[in-house]
């Protein structure tokens, strides 16, 4: 849901003070409620599967408080993921995170970086070739503050909002004379470009109760999550930095709005569902949930997991789609922007392909890969920074 707005500030103070009025007048009992700790916290050597069913059914959006009971059974699995978490210092850019704790690495040499206090469990940032929009530099999307993922102890009626920043710096040797003259821009009076990216997260655990998803049922709190997310472009001049959105922007860079309800246990690392909703709040767009291994008709439990893998990620101009453990033959992505319109269809002749972004406004979007019979085969989300 994109939100042309120009004071996200403002806004989530209003929704801060409705919220806080929303759950005093519903709440009833905190009986039977749990209380999330950070040994929920990821740690090295561990391995989280996860499924994601890209076109839910019987997901209702119930109002705050608790006890409730959540139905998830009618889940499927359109794609399955595996995370395993390493230390830091195993990644190829662990210098440059000295504060890190933990790293990922995808198969296409992504890196996300990790802290783990007490108290938050935040990515430091994101280090690999291409990560500015494709280009064949080496670069680091660092976030700062952090961007805080997990927080505890977390009880019913936790509220927090939080706020991070980011930021890629190319030169303009790297990048194709075409991307300016598209917007504009006169490249002989600079000779680098900065995307700036500032996300305000507000969270709110606003409900309680137990949650059956294929496989199990737990006790949860429900997190309802809120992402704003702005984009901004500076270029570097003999006079320093020099912004440059408002000059080229004209409603390129709106702020986008993002709305997760996160389905938390205290008894595993895994949330037990992320459901992110569309532009009415009401309907599930999209549920990830804790894989316990149970088969689906659309893509059932193997020794090869169907993996898809998406570098760079967030991505400013183009990035590689690499199709893992899928049948051979041709597949089709669609992408779809936070309103759930088609803004994209590209088909996918490799297992390892090239997807332009074009004149796409940032924000975040939702992929979804099918087979030539028509299944879905992995579907994922992706940030569009800059450009």
């Amino acid at each position: 849901m994109k939100t042309y707005l120009y004071a996200p500030k403002n806004k989530i103070m209003q929704k801060n003070i409705y919220t806080i009025i929303l759950l005093v007048a519903t709440t009833i009992s905190l009986s039977a409620q749990i209380i999330v700790t950070n040994s929920t916290f990821p740690a090295a050597g561990d391995t989280l599967r996860t499924a994601t069913d890209n076109n839910p059914s019987g997901i209702t959006i119930t109002p705050a408080g608790g006890p409730q009971t959540w139905d998830f059974s009618s889940l499927r699995s359109d794609s399955r993921q595996v995370t395993t978490f390493q230390p830091a210092a195993n990644g190829a850019a662990s210098a440059v995170y000295p504060a890190a704790e933990l790293v990922t690495i995808s198969d296409a040499g992504a890196e996300i970086y990790y802290d783990v206090s007490a108290t938050a469990f935040s990515i430091l940032g994101i280090s690999g070739a291409g990560l500015g929009g494709g280009f064949p530099i080496e670069t680091d999307f660092k976030y700062a503050p952090p961007l805080i993922e997990r927080q505890a102890p977390l009880t019913f009626l936790t509220i927090s909002n939080t706020s991070a920043n980011a930021t890629i710096a190319i030169p303009t040797s790297a990048i194709p004379g075409a991307i300016f003259d598209s917007l504009g821009i006169p490249t002989g009076l600079f000779d680098s470009i900065r995307v700036r990216l500032n996300i305000t997260r507000f969270d709110v655990v606003d409900g309680y109760g137990t949650l059956t998803i294929p496989g199990g049922t737990y006790d949860v709190l429900r997190q309802k999550r809120t992402d704003y997310t702005e984009t901004g472009i500076d270029v570097r001049t003999f006079l320093g930095w020099v912004d440059i959105s408002t000059i080229i922007g004209m409603g390129l860079f709106p702020i986008d709005t993002t709305i997760t309800y996160n389905f938390i246990s205290n008894t595993d690392k895994e949330p037990i569902a992320v459901v992110t909703v569309d532009s009415t709040e009401l309907t599930a767009a999209q549920v990830d949930f804790k894989d316990n291994g149970v088969p689906s008709a659309v893509n059932p439990v193997t020794g090869d997991v169907i993996t898809i893998i998406v570098s760079p990620n967030p991505t400013t101009n183009e990035t590689i789609f690499e199709l893992k453990n899928t049948v051979p033959g041709e597949h089709t992505l669609r992408l779809f922007d936070s309103n759930g319109k088609n803004v994209l269809v590209q088909n996918l002749k490799s297992d390892h392909d090239i997807v332009l972004f074009g004149s796409l406004s940032g924000g975040m979007y939702f992929y979804n890969v099918t087979n030539a019979a028509g299944q879905t085969v992995g579907i994922g989300k992706i940030m569009k920074s800059g450009f």
